[in-house]
């Protein structure tokens, strides 16, 4: 390779770096603005109807207290697909259609503690936003293409993305918003919400007062029974002190509950195995039912009794040295705190 086709490709390897890193950057002011505001994407876990994402979790990023999230293969194959579906539905619709910048949060007109992000608006006509997502099936919550029959947390974070294209200075108001849909990899489908007054006051009156409780006074959402809650109480007390609290009516009637729901999990769960049992004794040796099920063997692994081969290497070196070894490999593990009812 010559002397100027190498300096080309540095040059080039170069520009690529300063762009990624600005586009890191931008991404880093991106979350940041983020915290201050409610999202499209959040409305729907403060109303406790988001699938994959609970209040806590919303509280906790807004508190600077979560974790990024890495992607996983729906969010990369989602994020990747985006645009590809957007093509399609500009080309099936027959409507020019602009891509918005990733990192721009746009804020609500006039109540800016809401604000949204996103894909793409018609070029011409209404202005409308057009929101892209790769689905990998089409359940009964999905209507047919052209409805306004899809899944409440999509609605609302539509709701929030008319809302922030409002443009007060000429007294126009976002009259629709789109959801464009790849079910499975090979069905493409269109959603529209039209805008409803009501549901813009609902998503106000609840931001309001979501924001104002939990995040401007420091006060945690209420327990939801989800994982995330789980481990945000894990995190928040680690250590149980010598101390105990009294009972109340209200303790006695979340025992209460949780008694109830154990005993209707027994019942499901003891139902589910009749159930399994039955189709494994009709499988017999059978690996599968077709379409159905598969009962087959995982690969063959090894276990190695390592105390086993610590107490024969003991007996072949010196023993105290082996101890030694073991001292100095061996760390204090707290123990994990654990929750027990007591027995009646």
């Amino acid at each position: 390779m010559s002397a100027a086709a190498l300096a080309f490709q540095e040059t080039i390897a170069a520009c690529d770096s300063v762009e990624r890193s600005i586009d890191e950057q931008r991404k880093a002011a991106w979350l940041l603005e983020r915290r201050k505001h409610i999202t499209g994407t959040d409305i729907a876990a403060i109303f406790g109807l988001n699938r994959w994402t609970s209040p806590i979790e919303v509280y906790l990023s807004k508190k600077g207290a979560l974790p990024p999230k890495v992607d996983n293969d729906p969010m990369e194959f989602g994020r990747r697909f985006e645009r590809p579906i957007l093509e399609v539905y500009s080309e099936r619709l027959g409507v020019p259609i602009e891509f918005a910048d990733h990192w721009t949060l746009y804020p609500v007109p006039g109540f800016p503690l809401l604000g949204a992000s996103l894909d793409a608006r018609w070029l011409t006509g209404d202005r409308r936003p057009v929101d892209a997502k790769n689905t990998r099936f089409k359940t009964d919550k999905w209507g047919d293409t052209g409805s306004d029959v899809f899944p409440i947390y999509y609605q609302l974070q539509l709701a929030v993305q008319m809302m922030a294209c409002d443009e007060p200075d000429i007294s126009y108001v976002t009259p629709a918003s789109d959801l464009a849909v790849c079910f499975g990899g090979n069905e493409f489908a269109r959603y529209t919400l039209h805008r409803d007054v009501e549901t813009d006051a609902a998503i106000k009156e609840r931001a309001a007062e979501w924001w104002d409780k939990h995040i401007v006074h420091d006060t945690p959402p209420e327990p939801d029974g989800s994982e995330s809650y789980g481990e945000f109480l894990k995190a928040r007390f680690k250590r149980a002190a010598e101390i105990t609290v009294p009972s109340t009516a209200e303790v006695r009637q979340w025992v209460e509950a949780r008694a109830e729901a154990k005993a209707r999990m027994a019942t499901a769960e003891s139902d589910a195995n009749v159930a399994e049992q039955a189709i494994k004794a009709y499988m017999g040796n059978a690996s599968a039912i077709p379409g159905v099920c598969t009962w087959k063997n995982n690969k063959d692994s090894e276990a190695t009794d390592w105390r086993a081969v610590t107490n024969e290497l003991a007996q072949l070196v010196d023993g105290d040295k082996v101890a030694a070894i073991i001292t100095a490999n061996t760390q204090l593990k707290p123990g994990p705190r654990v929750f027990r009812m007591s027995s009646k």
